[in-house]
Order: structure tokens, then sequence, then C-alpha cells
């Protein structure tokens, strides 16, 4: 097993020091000091050691935690502590390892903007706030780097992401068709809530893991005569993810989805024709059925087609009356271009710049809504010029290392990176970019990302 380790590590560019046939083998001390941290396995501590072999399940827990309020907030705490306390023990050497550098690079396109932000906070306590939380993610990083090197773990964790995410869409349909989940919990408003009752955020949470769980259908679809039968979760993944009831979730799922078929053609050409025609086919039969005979569908999607009526109201109502907010969130732009009122600062920022009647000030006179309900408008409003260009600069990262995963046929990576993507996409217009919900999910993913991210150029790196 250590072998297969240090054979990890080296083709996943923790080391990229090897001698040439027929080089000299004296080193400067500089590769001396890489060769040394080939010995890293050979020396762990027994904390290292637990975490190698055990530290996956911790990771899978916030899977099987997100249901449920804020539970996912405590293994993702637990991995953060982890990862600090591997950097005690361990040293700084993990640090210098290239996915490493290359999550703290993302990271940085995020958290400096919002220290930039911190001089001119509307409201100090939120944005300071939100700049201490984000620490937490490098560590939880350092610590899935460290979970996921033995890759005998990691089918386990795709297993158990797509366990969880079958239940919760089991879930899901026994709600659709009886009123009730298995807990006894009802829809809101004709729309399905399963286990994350009371709350409307299943949608939300389900759709960028399309293509991790996908992946994980495509994989059992190879496993025998009848594989091609686990294609039909197609089905019911896709009529919970509409019956949510949230077209930002249709949104986000259908950039996940779209993602999953260009990797779906990248990796296996000669087989994409025959796989997106069944794709197809099994997405027409959910949409077909819910637009003919489910009609809060229907109107949701009607509801839809005012965004293209040219009319102010009916374009209002199909954007769930967001135009109020982004018409304030450009007026407060324009005062605070550089860098920003804060993340989390839009909400008291709001009364000056809402016009007379606004709606959401009829609420609360002295706060607006959370946020702008758009990442573009969210990140401009709160961290400024400053914080657009770090974001674009971190989703263009973003992009070009899935895009490298893909080339590289990482059927691991690769799909996490196209969930990232469709998250956190700068039309995205549900939860908030700086809010727990979403930054806890998108760094968790990053975090999964890196750790089993292995970019070579010469040949695939998982096939």
């Amino acid at each position: 097993m250590l072998i297969e380790h240090k054979a990890y590590l080296l083709k996943s560019g923790f080391n990229n020091t090897v001698n040439k046939p027929g080089e000299n083998n004296a080193k400067p001390h500089h590769i001396h000091r890489m060769g040394n941290f080939m010995n890293y396995f050979a020396s762990r501590t027994k904390f290292a050691s637990f975490v190698q072999n055990y530290g996956w399940w911790i990771i899978a827990l916030f899977i099987f935690a997100m249901p449920f309020g804020k539970g996912f907030e405590v293994p993702l705490a637990l991995m953060s502590i982890g990862g600090m306390v591997l950097l005690a023990k361990e040293g700084s050497a993990q640090l210098k390892s290239p996915n490493m550098r290359r999550a703290i690079l993302l990271f940085a396109c995020i958290w400096i903007p919002i220290l930039t932000a911190l001089p001119d906070a509307v409201a100090l306590e939120p944005t300071a706030s939100t700049a201490l939380t984000f620490m937490r993610f490098p560590f939880a990083v350092l610590f899935a780097i460290y979970a996921l090197s033995n890759p005998e773990t990691r089918p386990k964790l795709f297993t158990a992401i797509f366990a969880m995410f079958s239940i919760i869409i089991a879930d899901g349909v026994l709600q659709a068709i009886t009123g009730k989940n298995i807990m006894g919990s009802p829809m809101i408003v004709d729309r399905l809530t399963g286990l994350f009752y009371p709350k409307l955020t299943m949608g939300l949470w389900i759709a960028p893991f399309g293509a991790i769980y996908f992946e994980k259908v495509r994989q059992l679809a190879k496993t025998g005569r009848y594989g091609w039968m686990y294609w039909l979760l197609l089905a019911p993944y896709t009529a919970v993810v509409l019956l949510s009831g949230s077209r930002v979730s249709w949104g986000i799922y259908a950039a996940s989805m779209a993602g999953f078929a260009i990797y779906l053609y990248l990796t296996n050409p000669q087989q994409s024709v025959k796989k997106y025609l069944a794709i197809v086919l099994i997405l027409a039969v959910p949409m077909t059925v819910m637009l003919d005979h489910y009609a809060p569908f229907k109107e949701k999607v009607e509801a839809t087609a005012g965004l293209f009526s040219g009319n102010y109201d009916e374009a209002n109502a199909a954007t769930s009356i967001r135009l109020p907010i982004w018409t304030v969130a450009i007026k407060m732009i324009k005062d605070h271009l550089i860098n920003g009122v804060g993340p989390r600062g839009f909400r008291y920022a709001y009364p000056p710049y809402a016009e007379k009647g606004d709606i959401f000030l009829k609420m609360n006179p002295h706060m607006g809504p959370n946020h702008p309900h758009q990442i573009f408008l969210e990140v401009m409003v709160e961290t400024g010029i400053i914080g657009i260009i770090g974001y674009f600069l971190f989703f263009g990262l973003l992009i070009r290392f899935t895009w490298q995963a893909i080339r590289a046929h990482n059927h691991y990576a690769a799909p996490i990176g196209i969930a990232v993507i469709s998250a956190v996409m700068p039309i995205n217009a549900g939860i908030a970019f700086y809010a727990s919900v979403l930054s806890a999910m998108s760094w968790w993913m990053l975090a999964v990302f890196f750790a089993v991210l292995a970019i070579d150029k010469t040949k695939p790196a998982i096939d």
C-alpha cells in the first residue's frame, strides 16, 4: 500500500522532479528536499494515517447531513479542524503540492476581495464574519487531499454520494405521489420539499450534483448486460428537480447535464450518439407528462415566458419579483464601484436606494432582501470591481482545471468540476454566493475536486 501511495504522489504532481536516463545522481539542495518529501508517507503521523484510512467518512458525512438544516456545517468544521491538525503535525510541505497551490489560488481570488471590502463595508460585522468563516475552506481542502490520497477511498465516496442522493430522489418521488415523504412531511404550495422540509432548497442542492450522480450511473451501466437500465434513473432525478418548483434549480441542472454531456462526448465519442439519444428520450418522458398533467409545473413554465414579453409586470413575475432588487443593485454599484458594500451587506444598504412603495421595505422598512439574487450582481455590489475581477479569475481557472480533467479522462475530478461550475455560474439567481449554503457546498466539492485532480498531459489520469 505504501508503494501505491508513493506512486500516486508522483502521478498527482506532489513531486515533479524525476531524473532523466543517464543523468548525474548528484542533486542540488532543493532536489534533496523534494526527495525527502517523497518519504512523507514513510514518516507520517498516526493522525495522518487515520485520516488517509477513515477521513473519507467525514467527507461523506457532509452529504448525509445536508438535508438537515445547517447540519452540513459539522462535517465541514471537522474537515477544517482536521486540516489544521495535519498542517501542525505534518508541516507545510503539503501546501507546496500543485493541487493545494491551485486550491489556494482559487481561494485567494475570492477571499482577497472580501478583505478589500472591509474598510468601506456598510455593515462591518457580517462582512468580517464572512471573511473569517471563509478561512476554513483551505484547511478543508488540505484534509480532503490527505483523506483521498488513498485511491481505494474514492469509489467509496462516490458510492456514498450516489446512495444518499438516491434516497433523496426516492423520498421526493414518494412525496410527489402521496403528498407526504417518508417522514410525513408535506409539500409546500405544490413544491417538493422531501427531506429538506420545511425549506424549499431541495432543488438547489440536488441540481448541481447531477453530473456527479450520473457519472456513478455511467460506471454502474458498464457492469453487466442490463446495466444500461441504470440510466432510467434520469427520469426520477429530473422529475424531482423540476417538481421542486425552483426555476433557478432548472437552470443549474440544465447546465450540469449539458456539461456532463460534453464530458461524455469527449471521453467516449464512439458511444456518445447512442447515449445522447437515450438521455433525450428519457428526459422527454417526465417533462412531457408534467407539462400536460401537472398544473403547478405548467404554470411555472408559462410564467417564465414572461421574460420575453416586453412587459415589466410580466417579466417581474417571471423573475419572482427580482427586477426591483436588480434595479437597486445597479444603483448601489455606481456608489460603491471599487470595493463594494461588503459581503452580506446588501440588505443593510438597500433602503436608501429603493423606490417609494418598494414591496420588500413594506415587509421590513429597515432592511431589504438578503442578497441581489444573481451571483454577478452580488459579487459586483458587495466586493466591487476588485471582486468581479477575482470572481472571473476564479471561474476561468475552474473551467480550465475542469477541462484539463476531462481531457485527461479523470472520471472523478471532471464531474465534480462540472458540478461546481453549474453551481457558481454568474447568471445563477438562487442562493447567495457568499452565504453559508452555497459557499459550503461549492467549497466541499472543490475540496474533493482538488483531492482527486491529477493532470497528466501524456496519458489518462483515471480510465
